[in-house]
C-alpha cells in the first residue's frame, strides 16, 4: 500500500517538478509568483492526473498473479502469520 501511495504521489507531483526544474534552468529566467498563474497549475495538475491514471492501470494490469489464480490473504495459525499468496 505504501508503494501504491508513493508512486501516485510522485506520478502527480513529476509535472510540477520538471516545469519548476525547466523554469529555474531557463537561462536568464527567475521562478516567479507569475509562473504559477491558474491556467499553468490547472495543466500541471491535468497533467499529473493523467500520470497517476497511467501508473494505476500499470500497477493493476502488471502486478498480482497469474490468470486463474486465486489470492489467499496472510493469517494468523498456531500463532504465526502465514503470508498470503496466489494459489
Amino acid at each position: 500500500m505504501l508503494r501504491f501511495l508513493a508512486i501516485t504521489l510522485l506520478c502527480f507531483l513529476a509535472p510540477f517538478l520538471v516545469y519548476a526544474g525547466w523554469r529555474q534552468l531557463a537561462p536568464g529566467q527567475v521562478l516567479r509568483r507569475d509562473d504559477w498563474s491558474y491556467p499553468v497549475l490547472s495543466r500541471l495538475s491535468a497533467a499529473g492526473v493523467v500520470l497517476v491514471l497511467i501508473a494505476v492501470l500499470g500497477l493493476v494490469h502488471f502486478s498480482g498473479g497469474s490468470v486463474g489464480t486465486t489470492y489467499h490473504p496472510a493469517e494468523f495459525r498456531d500463532g504465526k502469520l502465514v503470508p498470503g499468496g496466489f494459489d
